[in-house]
């Protein structure tokens, strides 16, 4: 039995990444990106094939990792398609294209190391990892704009992984004081309810705050949505989905690890304060911000605090398959975004109009995308969303489901305000020449939005089976 593929596999894609940084032909970037997600590929036959095997005493996907992996192969695919086609687009050097796509496979191989990490602190260390990686992604546009949101992010997210890290320094006293010197998931979920409850809170309180920064939500959001507002558009749609997922699976691993313990009925409370406070803040913004961009970013946001009050509510099913469906709701809204700009050269919602005779085939993605945003049915969102209120009834926390309700109906009205302005509103004199749009640039796009409506009303039951198995706290 092969047990070496995730060492050979961040082996391959650091060698992949050096290779190109140096190449400076189009054709040979392509053969690499081939040769990655060829890689990325067999690493998830293979993680699946060895469920919850550990390999190089570190590393072991279960299947939450598995699910994400699928994910992330998906959207990282199609980020690094449409970052080829923007580039072309723009007419970019060699150079800066190549350090582009070294970088995008660095970045999601570090995002790998977070979703197969079974050991808190290797988890942490892929997450700055992400913070570097990302960092020249968002810088890719070299203007004053994305210049600016580069060092925020990096000052901020530098600071919640600080954070982060003190929370785990108080697990680790807390392990100490137990004499337990291993902080693998696994056997902190074994002797976390003999450890001290205070030290136990402060160390959940203080990863929550810092990994915040990561999956984009209160308290350390505000830099997430610099960073998708300055960065190109794929990169904002890998931003909202596999990091956001990956700032998830580090929360909510300590949190499934913590779950045994006394503390559970406390760490639901946070999760669902702090949910509340990610969708209070992105419906007072999207209610009054005129830049697409941001919305998108906004909206986010909000499906960031769904998911955590999901989780504090006990709908830990629902909580995993929102955020999936979301990554592929959001992705392929961002990845809209380009044809956008393309067409008007401006973020400005009172600058566009007429969207749905200038770009028929984009207008589409507009609106599925808004119905999926918004979890209107046919959409799966609308699925995980009524589990998550019908959790929230049956608990100790039915209160919340007002103030949610009410939120989410400002954001809905937010919403559709602008995405309708932009497809029916007339346009203004200054409509800007688009190049033409490839029919091939919208397809991935609606099977996206296709995969949002089949996943949540027509999933397969071994599907749904599986998706309930990566929630499950094993023994």
């Amino acid at each position: 039995m092969n047990l070496s593929m995730p060492l050979a596999f961040f082996a391959g894609s650091i060698c992949i990444a050096g290779v190109m940084m140096l190449a400076r032909q189009r054709v040979l970037q392509v053969l690499l990106f081939v040769a990655y997600f060829s890689l990325l590929g067999a690493l998830l036959v293979h993680e699946y094939s060895y469920l919850d095997v550990v390999e190089a005493e570190y590393l072991k996907a279960d299947p939450l990792a598995v699910l994400f992996l699928g994910v992330l192969a998906i959207i990282g695919a199609l980020a690094a398609y449409y970052g080829m086609a923007y580039a072309r687009h723009r007419g970019d050097s060699a150079r800066q294209v190549a350090t582009h796509n070294a970088a995008l496979v660095l970045f999601l191989t570090m995002v790998v190391g977070v979703y197969i990490s079974r050991h808190i602190g290797l988890v942490w260390a892929f997450l700055e990892a992400s913070t570097l990686t990302s960092a020249i992604l968002i810088y890719y546009n070299r203007n004053k704009h994305s210049v600016e949101a580069t060092w925020k992010y990096v000052f901020v997210c530098s600071i919640g992984i600080a954070i982060a890290f003190a929370g785990i320094l108080f697990l680790s006293i807390a392990s100490e004081a137990r004499e337990v010197h291993d902080l693998s998931f696994e056997a902190i979920r074994m002797t976390a309810p003999s450890m001290n409850v205070g030290w136990l809170k402060f160390a959940f309180l203080f990863m929550v705050a810092g990994y915040s920064v990561k999956m984009g939500v209160a308290p350390l959001f505000n830099v997430d949505i610099d960073a998708k507002d300055g960065a190109p558009s794929h990169v904002s749609a890998l931003l909202s989905s596999v990091l956001m997922i990956a700032g998830f699976v580090a929360i909510f691993r300590i949190y499934m690890a913590l779950a045994g313990t006394s503390i559970l009925p406390w760490m639901n409370a946070v999760m669902i304060i702090v949910g509340l406070m990610s969708v209070f803040f992105a419906a007072i913004y999207i209610s009054k911000i005129k830049n697409v961009k941001r919305i998108f970013a906004y909206s986010s946001l909000e499906h960031a605090g769904i998911v955590l009050i999901a989780v504090g509510s006990g709908a830990w099913f629902a909580a995993v398959l929102h955020i999936v469906l979301h990554a592929f709701a959001k992705s392929s809204l961002f990845f809209q975004y380009a044809h956008f700009y393309r067409l008007y050269q401006t973020k400005s919602v009172n600058s566009v109009g007429d969207y749905i005779k200038l770009h028929p085939a984009g207008a589409g993605v507009l609106i599925l995308g808004l119905l999926a945003i918004t979890a209107v049915p046919p959409m799966g969102t609308f699925i995980t969303e009524l589990f998550m209120f019908k959790a929230l009834f049956s608990g100790p926390h039915a209160w919340v489901a007002i103030p949610v309700f009410l939120l989410l109906t400002v954001i809905l009205w937010g919403l559709a305000k602008n995405v309708l302005n932009i497809l029916y509103r007339p346009a203004p004199s200054i409509v800007h020449a688009p190049a033409p749009f490839s029919t091939m640039e919208t397809v991935p796009q609606y099977a996206l939005l296709l995969a949002v409506v089949y996943m949540g009303f027509f999933a397969p039951p071994a599907f749904v089976q599986f998706v309930r198995s990566a929630v499950t706290i094993h023994p």
